[in-house]
């Protein structure tokens, strides 16, 4: 185990993701397009919490014409405000998922060249043995032979199943230091629009496409109530 292999790959995770964010927000978070569809957002959520707080309707006993009229007005209201604003929430939501995407694509290209550099090297021992389960990706990559060993200047590795491998390392440092990092620099989807492909799924651009393909929209939409 070397800390200047464990900082190089901690290092870099953070540098990448760092690149990365000031890119996004160049490219796409600060222009014009990207503030506009934020805005749109906003008045729709204005509007949207307007039309939700004006009272229905009161259904008569006595249905008249004129008292359908209004209950089907409010009802058609309520529909295209709730529409509009999963309309702009799906429209921010989309100028998240392309950065998105190309940082998990850059990320697994990095990995690809650290792992070729650290692919069977014990990064690391742990103070103690891990579950079976853990040890599928704490141990990934590594091969013993007879009478191994493995020794730094504070531990020796007592059992080979304490031996931590650059897969593991990696993901720490993903829900680490990216983490970390995406945090301070990154720009994080306004209220609303946070939901990734589900906001797409709410938008009645969406909810069109899935209905062409047979998806029973009402059913998911039911089903993620229910959870």
């Amino acid at each position: 185990m070397t800390v200047p292999d464990i900082l190089y790959v901690a290092s870099t995770v953070a540098v990448t993701q760092a690149l990365c964010d000031l890119a996004a927000n160049k490219f796409v978070y600060n222009c014009e397009n990207y503030k506009n569809r934020v805005s749109t957002l906003e008045r729709m959520r204005s509007k949207r919490d307007k039309a939700l707080a004006q009272p229905a309707p009161q259904e008569s006993t006595k249905q008249s014409k004129t008292n359908a009229k209004a209950i089907d007005k409010y009802n058609k209201k309520m529909l295209r405000a709730e529409e509009d604003f999963a309309l702009a929430a799906s429209n921010v939501a989309t100028k998240h998922t392309g950065p998105r995407f190309l940082i998990s694509v850059i990320f697994f290209i990095l990995y690809r060249i650290l792992n070729t550099e650290y692919q069977g090297k014990v990064m690391a021992i742990l103070p103690f043995s891990p579950w079976k389960i853990i040890r599928r990706f704490s141990m990934r990559g590594l091969q013993f032979e007879e009478g191994f060993v493995v020794e730094t200047a504070s531990r020796r590795l007592e059992s080979v199943n304490q031996a931590c491998s650059f897969l593991f390392i990696y993901l720490l440092c993903n829900m680490s230091v990216k983490f970390m990092v995406n945090q301070v620099i990154g720009t994080k989807p306004p209220k609303d629009a946070d939901k990734g492909v589900l906001n797409m799924v709410d938008d009645p651009r969406g909810q069109k496409i899935l209905k062409e393909f047979g998806v029973d929209t009402d059913e998911i939409n039911e089903i993620r109530k229910n959870l």
